[in-house]
């Protein structure tokens, strides 16, 4: 009987212990609800970028959400697409179309449709952001006429295009005269080209920049002006002399013959000269008894007089001195004598850099000149010294249609990402340059240049910067309507603050196409037709390829171009 009751009690005791074991094992520990810790655009952003924008909201915890509770939340100035939590994570993703620019937007996440752990609510969201407006104001231009530009292209971005052409070769409007001779319209814009900048400031008679005729002329009849700059630069370093002369001049015993230094290509180069300098004359098949003479380039006495004629058995020169260097720069110079063949004659001296040859020592195309460009901006090397030259001459150049009072769209070192011209090497020597460009021309004064930047595709990383571009302009050959709308789509989503152009085209789908792809380039631009080295024709745009845009009501012909002033 006692060991029944042992037992009985045993039981009894077990069971109780067993029932409290169960109560403890369930017990629901509490949790706080989620803290909002950030929002990913943040409260009250602006320049948020259009069209898909991914919005995170991001707790101190893990939060779950139910896909179907989509519809309780609320968004306002464009679409929301879905909302989730991915995995085990303390971030709600939102994804929202917002097609216009200037938007405010407001996202409302009411309390208790994100949970916490244990299905705790978690506390309402508000958000507030903006999306990008178009910058209202050019980043260097400040003259009358290029800002009134500049709101012209604001005022019809994305309602209107201008049509615009590139000039045959450089500096002319030849082009745009047979769009006007095919469709009774002159296009809006009109692109030149300093490309030929040594053959300019050598004096090169097919060449002047400094003759701009043909830019007032279409400025004057309310054409829109466009410049750009195929950077011809040596092919390699340039030797440390110049040449004044080259060839092959017998010197016969009568004194007949000579090598004349005194017209004004010569005389440009004396001009930088300095005392201590020499001219150098290079000879060939010296007879015994020859004799040289260095003269005036006026009155054929001797420069001096121990220079009046002189014996020689090879190479000669001359050292410059105070009262040379006046004759050199005022009458140049005359090299004469007998019993020898002159074969060069050059000048020399500390800093005398020479000119590359004009016919075959330029190159833009990288894989044809050394010049490095992340030399260019580093003082003592060859290629700084042309790179500040020539942005010197450039400016000049540029200064005149300042004075003219002609705004000008100035895109330079176009396509650089594609790295086949010299200014491509990579994205950091070309944003520098691009920069030292526009801060220098900036200190000249040039405040009637709107700045236009020509991107690829996926090239943020050349993108100089938003206080240095006013213009995207995007270079399309060869593509169809599709691929054309595409890169305008991607080009403006990346860069919502700016306006897009089709900077450079030629054998693409139809304007009124791409347009109606939604491809609202601010202008158009094909390039001139050409023909290649077997004189097969290159076609950049025929003639019912320009009848069909000019035929379309969005298109801005030069006829109604208003005048800037």
């Amino acid at each position: 009987m006692n060991k029944i009751c042992a037992a009985l009690f045993a039981a009894a005791t077990f069971g109780l212990v067993a029932c409290t074991d169960t109560d403890a094992k369930y017990i629901i520990p509490e949790v706080e609800a989620p803290v909002l810790v950030s929002t990913t655009p943040e409260a009250n952003a602006a320049k948020v970028k259009r069209g898909e924008i991914t919005i995170e909201v991001k707790y101190d915890k893990n939060v779950f959400f139910a896909t179907k509770d989509l519809e309780k939340i609320s968004f306002t100035g464009g679409t929301l697409i879905s909302a989730d939590v991915y995995g085990s994570s303390n971030v709600l993703t939102l994804n929202v179309e917002v097609p216009g620019r200037e938007t405010l937007c407001t996202l409302s996440i009411p309390e208790g449709v994100v949970l916490g752990p244990n299905k705790v609510p978690a506390p309402a969201v508000s958000l507030q952001f903006t999306t990008v407006a178009l910058d209202k104001t050019p980043v260097m231009a400040t003259s009358a006429k290029a800002m009134k530009l500049y709101d012209y292209l604001l005022a019809n971005y994305e309602t209107k295009s201008l049509s615009g052409m590139m000039a045959k070769e450089s500096w002319n409007t030849d082009m745009s005269e047979r769009v006007y001779q095919w469709t009774g319209k002159y296009p809006a814009i009109n692109t030149f080209d300093y490309g030929h900048l040594a053959w300019s400031v050598a004096g090169a008679n097919w060449i002047n920049y400094g003759d701009i005729t043909p830019v007032k002329e279409w400025a004057d009849k309310n054409g829109i002006v466009s410049c750009m700059w195929h950077w011809n630069v040596p092919k390699e370093a340039p030797a440390d002399y110049i040449t004044l002369w080259s060839g092959e001049q017998d010197m016969p015993a009568d004194w007949s013959q000579s090598v004349q230094l005194n017209n004004d290509a010569a005389k440009a180069i004396f001009a930088i000269a300095k005392v201590g300098d020499v001219v150098r004359v290079a000879v060939k098949d010296v007879e015994e008894g020859a004799q040289a003479a260095f003269k005036h380039g006026s009155t054929w006495a001797g420069i001096t007089p121990e220079y009046e004629y002189f014996d020689i058995t090879g190479d000669f020169t001359m050292p410059i001195t105070e009262d040379i260097l006046t004759v050199l720069k005022e009458n140049g110079l005359i090299v004469g004598g007998h019993h020898y063949v002159a074969t060069g004659i050059y000048l020399e001296g500390e800093g005398i850099t020479g000119v590359p040859d004009l016919g075959t020592g330029y190159a833009f195309y990288k894989d044809e000149t050394n010049f490095d460009a992340s030399n260019a901006l580093i003082e003592g090397t060859w290629e700084n010294k042309f790179f500040v030259q020539d942005l010197a001459s450039v400016a000049g150049y540029l200064k005149l249609l300042k004075e003219a009072g002609i705004p000008v769209l100035w895109r330079p070192l176009h396509e650089a990402a594609g790295k086949w011209f010299w200014w491509g090497k990579d994205a950091a020597s070309f944003k520098a340059i691009w920069i030292a460009m526009f801060d220098y021309f900036k200190a000249q004064g040039l405040d009637n240049l709107i700045w236009v930047w020509t991107a690829e595709t996926g090239d943020e990383d050349w993108y100089p910067g938003d206080q240095y571009v006013d213009i995207i302009g995007s270079d399309i050959y060869s593509k169809d309507v599709e691929t054309c709308a595409s890169r305008y789509v991607a080009i403006s989503a990346t860069y919502g603050n700016k306006m897009i152009t089709l900077s450079e085209c030629g054998s693409v789908g139809k304007i009124s196409e791409q347009w109606a792809a939604g491809a609202r380039w601010s202008w158009f631009m094909p390039w001139y037709d050409g023909e290649e080295e077997d004189g097969t024709p290159i076609v950049h745009a025929d003639e019912a390829w320009w009848k069909d845009v000019m035929g379309q009501s969005y298109v801005i012909t030069r006829e109604e171009v208003p005048s800037m002033e």
